[in-house]
């Protein structure tokens, strides 16, 4: 390296720039470009003296518009990489890869470190992206058992069993049927948990016999309780309005009386918002294995729903509309047909 001219200051300045190669070296972040003791200073202002984390959760706060403290993709890839302890171009593959997830969780932590390295190469702090070319993992998605649709006569023993009371202790303070609304809601519309938790009394249009689905309370990282929800967008941004259909006037017109358009329509029996979390550990769950069925997560209403729509003849892309996704999410998860035909097309 050249440095500046012979003297006995820049002498000094030189043992001083030894002693740091030196300590570079001993903790393992010698920057072998030298670019780092050159004097050439190639990062921005902003980014001197910030840790590899602390840049992450400025480019996800800044750039992403995102918060590590709400957002789990985001949080689990922060927590990740603070056990890495320092992350230079040179170890940020072989740390990656040293992890024992499933490809699913690779993938997703690969696409979000590819975009933060990104970044930081705009900016100047790395010359180049080292995640550029990697590949992610091939798998084979596994058919989760726990989200399969329910046929028709097990959604009414479902419903029959919340609406008696079938399996409620006797002397029980919260009755099984206090959720029956809740439940039957879920079955005949396959809105996402977090919007019939959020509904509230303003979004059902009682004179136009229609329900608006904009907004949900959803969870936080902290937990599924109503203190830590938080109201928010739906998943992907999309309004939609559902038929107020015949059946669905006999149920909710009850949980509407005397209350205001902001008002939550579902409520847990202590008048807050349902706890979709313990709702399925305690009272769904209990419920299917009383019945006989295989455990399913309370997200299989929604599968239900969306199978149920294909086996009648509605298109991928009404189910689509009808459910707030995209016609080629409908087709990929909802066209398992729940009922077998009875014969096949003639030859």
């Amino acid at each position: 390296m050249s440095l500046l001219a012979y003297s006995k200051t820049n002498l000094l300045q030189a043992r001083k720039l030894a002693l740091q190669i030196e300590q570079d070296m001993i903790t393992d972040v010698f920057d072998t470009t030298l670019v780092k003791y050159s004097g050439k200073n190639t990062q921005s202002p902003s980014s001197q003296g910030k840790s590899f984390v602390t840049l992450f959760e400025q480019w996800v706060s800044s750039y992403k518009q995102m918060d590590c403290e709400l957002h789990t993709n985001y949080n689990s890839t922060r927590n990740m990489i603070k056990k890495w302890g320092i992350v230079k171009p040179e170890n940020i593959l072989s740390k990656i890869n040293a992890e024992t997830f499933c490809p699913g969780t690779y993938n997703r932590r690969l696409t979000i470190l590819k975009g933060f390295v990104n970044w930081l190469v705009q900016q100047a702090i790395w010359k180049q992206n080292p995640l550029l070319s990697v590949q992610a993992k091939k798998f084979r998605k596994i058919k989760q058992l726990k989200r399969e649709p329910f046929t028709e006569p097990e959604i009414t023993q479902i419903l029959n069993a919340f609406k008696n009371d079938s399996f409620c202790p006797q002397y029980s303070f919260h009755k099984h049927s206090h959720y029956y609304p809740f439940i039957y809601f879920l079955f005949k519309t396959g809105v996402r948990n977090a919007e019939a938790i959020g509904l509230r009394v303003g979004s059902i249009n009682l004179v136009q016999q229609v329900i608006e689905i904009k907004e949900v309370l959803a969870r936080t990282l902290k937990s599924t309780s109503s203190v830590n929800r938080v109201r928010k967008e739906t998943k992907n941004g999309k309004e939609r309005l559902l038929p107020l259909t015949t059946d669905l006037l006999q149920v909710l017109p009850p949980l509407l009386k005397g209350k205001g358009k902001d008002d939550l329509v579902f409520l847990s029996p202590n008048g807050k918002a349902i706890d979709d979390k313990n709702f399925q550990n305690r009272i769904f769950k209990k419920i299917l294995k009383e019945l006989k069925m295989p455990e399913r997560v309370l997200y299989a209403c929604r599968h239900t729903f969306g199978s149920r729509c294909i086996d009648q003849g509605i298109t991928p892309v009404m189910t689509a509309f009808l459910m707030g996704n995209n016609p080629e999410t409908a087709l990929r998860n909802y066209t398992h047909q729940i009922n077998l035909p009875k014969d096949l097309p003639e030859i």
